[in-house]
């Protein structure tokens, strides 16, 4: 599912750029043999206001960022990108529509969706795929995506001497990258949590079901620490990094500071499990929390999130625990010649899914 189809040249090898409003993230892979190996990356901080509210402000120092991005990659060989699409500027609905022939899906989900996202249908780029038929109804999974971001990211790509080959919406690069055969046949939530916000992914047999945002997220827990113990936030960066919810500091209590925060992210995981429950079509439970997302990282996170999920509920969310990016790389054995960790890897999901994508 990419708005910019290739160009039918099977030939062409991609790598992965996820640009957010605070950090562009650079993924080469490489095939070796079998597997999927890291071959250049980079992740760099971007200055405010070059997107702003997840608007593109300016198309030519977003393009001078993504050349230091390269630059700092190291050996990007190929012109040709695979890029993110934000998810708090995007809808990604199920829509159920009468059963008609595949050409003339394009023309009836228009309609279908005007009643169903907040923007006019004809200021967004829709993109959709037949999940499933049955005798009379068809199930369709629609994206749409705002025209103007879009377009100036494409502007921006091209500015950057870029060859745009597939734009694709974080959750679908994220679930490409965490879920492994084994999860595709179960409903799942992956909770990804970056700087500016939390996003809320449904996946169900492998194909993504629902997607939704909060404005809540890692910055959100360095703030709240950085109040609570007075301190400046670089160093309530640091102490949330180094003792994250499992150790004490003499200056005061992390824990304290970053569980309302959480709470918040907790109490929406519970909205959407509930909405999935309610309204998805063969209403299976969700068997699995995948966290990802830089701000994953914290220690104790994982632990944490089970047990509020899990306290005094009649039905149990299973396991809870952090993605693993390397899932569908093929590299067991390989770890020791990997150029990244695993848990650093966590904050290239995104980007690693789209570099897969990049290689298909």
């Amino acid at each position: 599912m990419g708005m910019v189809q290739l160009f039918g040249n099977k030939k062409i090898e991609a790598f992965g750029l996820d640009i957010s409003d605070v950090s562009i993230k650079a993924m080469q892979l490489k095939r070796h043999n079998r597997s999927f190996i890291p071959h250049a990356f980079a992740d760099l901080s971007l200055p405010s206001r070059i997107i702003n509210n997840h608007l593109i402000a300016s198309e030519q120092r977003l393009a001078e960022n993504i050349g230091y991005c390269l630059s700092k990659a190291g050996k990007i060989d190929t012109k040709y990108v695979a890029a993110s699409i934000p998810e708090s500027k995007s809808f990604v609905r199920i829509l159920e529509i009468p059963n008609m022939r595949e050409e003339e899906i394009g023309s009836a989900i228009p309609w279908q969706l005007e009643q169903d996202i907040p923007v006019p249908v004809d200021q967004v780029y829709l993109d959709w795929q037949v999940i499933s038929r049955t005798g009379e109804k068809i199930n369709v999974l629609v994206a749409a995506t705002p025209r103007d971001y879009v377009d100036a990211l494409i502007d921006t790509l091209r500015i950057a001497r870029l060859k745009p080959v597939a734009l694709e919406l974080e959750s679908q690069a994220l679930s490409r990258a965490l879920i492994g055969q084994e999860d595709a046949k179960q409903s799942m939530l992956i909770l990804d949590m970056a700087n500016m916000q939390t996003s809320f992914i449904i996946i169900d047999g492998g194909v993504l079901e629902y997607t939704s945002s909060i404005p809540v997220a890692g910055n959100a827990f360095t703030e709240s620490i950085a109040r609570s113990l007075g301190v400046s936030s670089g160093e309530a960066e640091k102490l949330k990094r180094e003792l994250g919810l499992v150790s004490e500091t003499k200056r005061g209590n992390i824990r304290q500071a970053v569980l309302p925060v959480l709470d918040n992210i907790v109490d929406e995981i519970k909205n959407v499990i509930r909405f999935h429950e309610e309204h998805a079509q063969n209403h299976r439970p969700i068997k699995r929390v995948v966290l990802s997302g830089g701000s994953s990282r914290l220690l104790g996170i994982a632990d944490y999130i089970a047990a509020r999920l899990n306290l005094g509920s009649n039905a149990p969310v299973g396991r809870v625990s952090l993605g693993d990016p390397w899932t569908n790389l093929n590299i067991a054995g390989l770890d020791d010649k990997l150029p990244l960790k695993k848990d650093e890897a966590l904050g290239f999901a995104t980007a690693i899914g789209l570099a897969l994508r990049g290689m298909e």
